[in-house]
């Protein structure tokens, strides 16, 4: 009676271990390979691109108002602030997920307010009038403007340089314009000017409250 009763036991513990053995069988997971963003770090009103490349997966998606999407591809994206997107692969066993973060860079953005007007001194003397802008998000501190005057059209051959100073104490706020007066002292004539350039320096606080110098330069048309 009793090898009957062992025997039972047995016959119990072998059909437990078969039942634990099955259920502890591994998930076949989707498997994220990559998922980044290039740039990691942007100006606000710049764009990035998230990329990413998944296997095993039925469905994908990504957070932040983006949606599904497929098991590889890239998304163009334009965060106003520092932002995670979360990528989430799923099937029948379960789902797993993966991150991108991109920094978003408060800054100053000076740019010319339409083409300088080209006048003349009192003095006989060429000289440019304008605004500045800024079209970034925080004051631009010390901003400073320069001109240069090329006697050909290729801006290879600088007659005279030019200078200005576009606010009170060079500071200008965002969305504020300033006003500029820049001569070429050494010109008797514009006659004498076949191009122009100009570069705009201002710095720009980062986030750590240091000071970053920052230009924007291109032709005068």
């Amino acid at each position: 009676m009793k090898l009957k009763h062992l025997a039972i036991l047995v016959l119990v513990c072998l059909a437990a271990s078969c039942k634990s053995n099955t259920s502890s069988e591994p998930k076949n997971l989707p498997t994220i390979i990559s998922f980044y963003a290039i740039p990691d770090t942007i100006e606000k009103g710049e764009t990035t691109t998230l990329s990413w490349s998944i296997i095993d997966a039925a469905t994908a998606s990504i957070d932040q108002g983006i949606g599904s999407v497929g098991s590889s591809g890239e998304r163009t994206v334009t965060p106003t602030e520092n932002t995670t997107y979360t990528l989430t692969a799923g099937n029948s066993d379960g789902t797993v997920t993966k991150t991108a973060s991109v920094t978003v860079k408060e800054v100053a953005v000076i740019v010319l307010d339409g083409t300088p007007k080209k006048t003349m001194t009192s003095y006989d003397c060429p000289m440019l009038t304008g605004y500045v802008r800024n079209n970034g998000t925080v004051t631009g501190y010390n901003c400073g403007i320069e001109f240069r005057a090329y006697s050909d059209s290729n801006y290879t051959t600088i007659i005279d340089t030019a200078h200005g100073f576009p606010a009170d104490l060079g500071d200008i706020g965002p969305g504020q314009r300033a006003y500029y007066e820049a001569v070429f002292f050494n010109l008797k004539s514009w006659d004498q000017v076949k191009s122009m350039d100009y570069k705009i320096t201002w710095l720009n606080r980062n986030s750590l409250g240091q000071m970053e110098p920052m230009f924007n330069e291109g032709p005068v048309h």
